[in-house]
């Protein structure tokens, strides 16, 4: 479980810093040419504090995804394993009894009801929808930019 948050977090960590120096780099540049106000510099560092708390808020969902899988195992009577995992997308995965969205959400096979999908179109291309409906009547949304791996996720939840 440790490791799919691991994943989670670097991803997240990579994604803020990225988005931070994009921001940072412009402000840091005209600071150093322009001196209008006293501590400009120190205010083109205000992307990375940015960056920390949205890491850190996304962190929360590392909560619900300890604690779905902890309900799991006590309802079926198992323990967390993802014994051949098979890696689909950045953090989304597929083990003999697991599907696991790295520290979102993961999901004993037989707790899954059904999977359904919708094909959505955006300015940045084609992502998949996909609904996972559960046992106690919940729904959850993963997305996946590839329609093969939807249809593995299908054929899995089946067999």
């Amino acid at each position: 479980m440790e490791k799919y948050i691991k994943i989670y977090h670097k991803r997240n960590v990579q994604l803020a810093l990225f988005c931070a120096i994009i921001v940072f780099l412009p402000l840091f540049i005209v600071s150093l040419f322009y001196d209008i106000v006293p501590e400009d510099t120190l205010i083109s560092f205000i992307p990375f504090m940015l960056a920390l708390t949205c890491v850190a808020v996304a962190s929360l969902y590392t909560i619900r995804f300890k604690k779905l899988i902890a309900e799991q195992e006590q309802i079926y009577n198992i323990q967390f394993q993802d014994d051949n995992v098979e890696h689909l997308e950045t953090t989304l995965f597929l083990s003999d009894d697991w599907l696991i969205w790295a520290g979102s959400c993961a999901f004993y096979r037989q707790h899954i009801k059904s999977i359904s999908s919708v094909r959505r179109f955006g300015r940045a291309g084609s992502s998949n929808q996909v609904t996972i409906k559960t046992n106690d009547d919940k729904k959850y949304t993963v997305w996946c930019l590839s329609a093969s791996n939807v249809k593995k996720l299908k054929e899995w939840r089946k067999s």
